[in-house]
C-alpha cells in the first residue's frame, strides 16, 4: 500500500489526497465524520483517546487556506493539525500481531492438486501450520525545493521474500482487507492460569527481515527519485536563469568611471556565485526512509507432504493451500520452474511437466534437458550420458555409432572431429592428419612421405629412373624425348621450347655447342647450317629457324625476320616487319619511323622524300596546278555530320594522292577550311588561311 502526500501537486489533487487521508485516519480510530455537500469541509466527532490528543471533542476540518476561520481546523502540509495527526500515528504504529481466519477447506483440494503420470503415491501426510507474514510500513520523505511524503508498505514471508497476496481467482488482496479480517492472537497461560501476551519472533529475526524490507523500500525510493528529479531540473533552470539575468543586468549597469578598480563588479559576481550554490543546494533531492510500524499476520496454511516412486526412484514433494486466500502452491517443474499439476518423474527423480519431458533415443528413459540430454553433433539424436560418449576434442557427447577411438591418441572422439585418410581410409583425429602436397587431401602419418625436393608430405610419389630416389608427382618430370621419369636434380629444361629432357636425350648444338634436346637440333632455313633455340631465332612471320648470320632484325620493334618476309625502307634500306612497315600516302614506298615527316599544312605523315624541307608534302605542293572543282554533296564524305554545316557555305576544290583527298573550301565572307579525308572518313579539319600557302599566293 502506498499513500502519497505531495506539497507540489495541483491544488485540487492535493486537497483530495489530504481529504481522503483525513477521512481514512479518523474512521480508522473510531471517529464520526459528517461531510456537507455545499463545500469540502468535514465535521469530525472525536472519541475519548483522540479528544485527549487533539485537546477538543470535535473538529471542523477544511483543506484550503481561503476557507480557514477562527472556528475551523486546517489540514494542509505543515499545519498544526496535520503534525498532530502524524504524531498520533507515530505513537500508535508500533507492532500488530493478528491471525487471519480460515475461509477454505484444504483436504479435498490438496488430494487433487497433483496427478502423477508415471509414478505412484507411496506416502501422504497432511498438516496445518501458521505461516507468518511480516508487513513493514515505511515513511519516505523527499525534500528539495518542495517536500513530498509517502507511506510505502513491504510484505515479506518468513524467508524474507517479497510477497504479493492474491486470492484463488488471482486477484490482489489489499492491506486494509488483511487488517480488517485479522483477529487478535490469544497468548498462552502461565502456571497460575493467567493469560500472557502473545510471544513475538526473536528480535534478531525481525531486524534481519526489516533490513531486507528496507532494501525494497530504498529501491522504490530510487525509482521515484528519477521522476522527481526530472521535475526539479526545469525549476532549477528557471531560478538560475532569473538570477543570472538579474545580476548580469546589474553588472552591465556599473560604469567604468564609478568602478575603476572593478570592485563592484567582483562583488556582484561573487554574490551571484554564492546564490547559485545556494539554489543548487536547495534543489538537491534528499531522501529519508524511516520505519514507523510493522505487523505480523499469521496465515493458516494446509500442506500435503507426498512421496512418489516409480519403482526405481523416489522423491518427495510438498503442496500447500492458503486457507485464507485459497491460493494453491504446487511443486515447480525442475526444468522450467512453473507450478504443475500433471507431473512426470524422470530417471533422476526430478519432477517435470509434460512440456519439458524428454526421452533418450538410446535407452528410452525419461529425462529433462538439465539432467544431461545431449544432442549428437553428427546425427542430432538426444542421448543421456549413459548412452553417449564424451568427445575429448570438442567436449560434446555423441552416440556410439558416430564416435570411435582414435588409433593415434586412443581417445574417444566424435566423427565430426575425425576425418578419413584419403589413401588408407583410416579414421582418426583431424589434428593427426596432414595435407597432401599434390592433391590437397588429408592423409595419415603412415601414408605421408616427405618429398626431398619440395619438403611437402604426399602419398602420390614416383621413383627417379636415374637415382632411384622417390619424389612427389609435383617434382618428378617425364623426359620430353624418351618419357622416363627423372628427378629435379637430373633434368634439364631447354629454354628454346620450355621442355625438360634427361641427360641421355641431350645433344650438343652444331652452332653454339649448348646441350639441347634431340628434337630441338635443327638447321637454318636459309643456309642449312645447324643451329638451336639458343643461337638461332625464328622469323615472326613464317616461324622458320634462322642462324645469326641470316637473321634480320626489324628497325622498329627488333623482331627476327627472314629475308623473304622482311620489307626494306626505300630511303635507308632498314629491315621492317609488317607491323612497322609504313607506306607513304604520296609515293607509296615503304619507310621506317626515322624517315617519316609530317606536312605542316595537312598534318599527315609522309616519307621525308615527299615533304619538301619538312614543310609541305608533295600533294600540297601540286595543289595549285592539279586541283579540280568539287561538288561536295557528291563526294564520299558528304554523309559526315561535320561536313553538313560546311558543304553549302563554301566553294570547294580538291586534290588526291594514293591515300588522302584534300578539300579546300572558301566562303564569300573569306572563311577558309581544309578537310583531309581517307575514303569516306574525315581525318582532319582545319580552319584558317590556306589559299596563299596551297596555291602559292603571296
Amino acid at each position: 500500500m502506498t499513500l502519497n502526500i505531495e506539497a507540489s501537486a495541483l491544488p485540487s489533487a492535493r486537497h483530495q489526497n489530504l481529504q481522503e487521508f483525513a477521512i481514512h485516519f479518523f474512521r480508522t480510530f473510531g471517529a464520526g465524520i459528517t461531510q456537507r455537500d455545499a463545500d469540502s469541509s468535514l465535521w469530525v466527532t472525536l472519541p475519548e483517546n483522540l479528544s485527549i490528543h487533539f485537546g477538543k471533542p470535535a473538529l471542523h476540518l477544511v483543506f484550503q487556506n481561503s476557507e480557514q476561520t477562527s472556528g475551523t481546523d486546517l489540514v494542509a502540509y505543515g499545519s498544526r493539525l496535520f503534525d498532530q495527526m502524524m504524531d498520533f500515528l507515530d505513537r500508535q504504529g508500533g507492532v500488530t500481531l493478528l491471525q487471519l481466519p480460515r475461509r477454505h477447506q484444504g483436504a479435498d483440494k490438496l488430494l487433487r492438486a497433483v496427478q502423477p503420470r508415471n509414478a505412484a503415491v507411496l506416502g501422504l501426510q497432511l498438516e496445518e501450520e501458521q505461516q507468518p507474514l511480516f508487513i513493514f510500513n515505511w515513511h519516505i520523505t523527499y525534500r528539495s525545493d518542495d517536500k513530498r511524503e509517502e507511506l510505502y508498505t513491504v510484505v515479506l514471508d518468513g524467508d524474507g521474500h517479497q510477497q504479493t497476496l492474491r486470492d484463488e481467482e488471482e486477484k490482489d488482496i489489499s492491506l486494509g482487507q488483511l487488517l480488517a479480517d485479522g483477529e487478535s492472537v490469544a497468548g498462552e497461560k502461565d502456571a497460575a492460569g493467567v493469560p500472557q501476551p502473545p510471544r513475538l519472533p526473536p528480535m534478531t529475526r525481525l531486524s534481519r527481515l526489516a533490513e531486507n524490507a528496507r532494501k525494497f523500500a530504498l529501491f522504490h525510493a530510487d525509482m521515484r527519485c528519477v521522476a522527481f528529479e526530472s521535475g526539479i531540473l526545469p525549476r532549477l533552470h528557471k531560478v538560475l536563469s532569473r538570477l543570472t539575468s538579474y545580476y548580469e543586468q546589474q553588472i552591465g549597469e556599473v560604469y567604468d568611471s564609478h568602478d575603476p578598480q572593478g570592485e563592484k563588479r567582483l562583488a556582484l559576481e561573487e554574490d551571484l556565485q554564492r546564490k547559485i550554490e545556494e539554489e543548487i543546494e536547495n534543489h538537491r533531492l534528499r531522501v529519508q526512509v524511516r520505519l514507523f510500524s510493522y505487523a505480523i499476520l499469521q496465515m493458516p496454511v494446509a500442506a500435503a507432504n507426498i512421496r512418489l516412486g516409480d519403482g526405481k526412484q523416489e522423491t518427495a514433494l510438498r503442496v500447500t493451500l492458503n486457507l485464507y486466500t485459497g491460493a494453491m502452491e504446487r511443486p515447480a517443474c525442475h526444468a522450467c520452474g512453473t507450478g504443475i499439476s500433471s507431473l512426470v518423474l524422470d530417471r533422476a527423480g526430478h519432477i517435470l511437466c509434460e512440456a519439458c519431458l524428454r526421452q533418450c533415443s538410446g535407452c528410452q528413459e525419461i529425462l529433462c534437458e538439465r539432467c544431461g540430454l545431449h544432442g549428437c553433433p553428427v546425427c542430432g539424436e538426444q542421448l543421456c550420458e549413459s548412452c553417449s560418449c564424451y568427445c575429448w576434442s570438442c567436449g560434446l557427447r555423441a552416440c556410439a555409432q558416430h564416435s570411435s577411438r582414435c588409433p593415434v591418441c586412443a581417445d574417444h572422439v566424435c566423427h565430426a572431429c575425425q576425418e578419413v585418410c584419403a589413401t588408407c581410409s583410416t579414421r582418426q583425429c583431424r589434428t593427426h592428419l596432414r595435407i597432401d602436397g599434390v592433391t590437397g587431401q588429408l592423409i595419415c602419418r603412415q601414408c605421408a612421405v616427405r618429398c626431398p625436393s619440395c619438403q611437402q608430405d604426399s602419398s602420390h610419389l614416383a621413383s627417379c629412373s636415374v637415382s632411384g630416389q622417390r619424389f612427389c608427382n609435383n617434382c618428378i618430370v617425364a623426359c620430353a624425348d624418351c618419357g622416363r621419369l627423372v628427378g629435379p636434380a637430373f633434368v634439364t629444361t631447354d629454354p628454346s621450347n620450355g621442355r625438360a629432357y634427361c641427360a641421355d636425350c641431350l645433344v650438343p648444338c652444331a652452332g653454339c655447342g649448348q646441350l639441347v634436346g634431340k628434337e630441338n637440333q635443327q638447321v637454318c632455313q636459309s643456309c642449312g647450317a645447324g643451329c638451336c633455340g639458343h643461337c638461332g631465332a625464328r622469323c615472326q612471320s613464317c616461324g622458320g629457324l634462322l642462324c645469326p648470320e641470316h637473321t634480320l632484325r626489324c628497325r622498329g620493334c627488333g623482331d627476327a625476320l627472314c629475308a623473304a618476309h622482311a620489307a626494306l625502307c626505300e630511303l635507308g634500306q632498314e629491315a621492317l616487319c609488317p607491323a612497322c612497315d609504313n607506306h607513304c600516302p604520296g609515293c607509296g614506298y615503304s619507310h621506317c619511323a626515322e624517315h617519316a615527316a609530317a606536312c605542316a599544312l595537312c598534318l599527315q605523315i609522309y616519307c621525308t622524300a615527299c615533304v619538301e624541307d619538312g614543310e609541305r608534302c608533295e600533294t600540297c605542293r601540286e595543289f595549285p596546278t592539279r586541283y579540280r572543282e568539287v561538288v561536295m554533296p557528291d563526294e564520299p564524305i558528304a554523309e559526315d555530320p561535320r561536313i553538313a554545316n560546311l558543304m553549302y557555305k563554301h566553294r570547294w576544290i580538291g586534290h588526291s594522292n594514293q591515300r588522302y583527298t584534300l578539300y579546300l573550301g572558301a566562303s564569300v565572307w573569306g572563311n577558309q577550311v581544309l578537310v583531309v579525308a581517307e575514303g569516306d572518313q574525315v581525318r582532319h579539319i582545319r580552319r584558317g588561311v590556306f589559299f596563299q600557302q596551297l596555291l602559292g599566293e603571296d
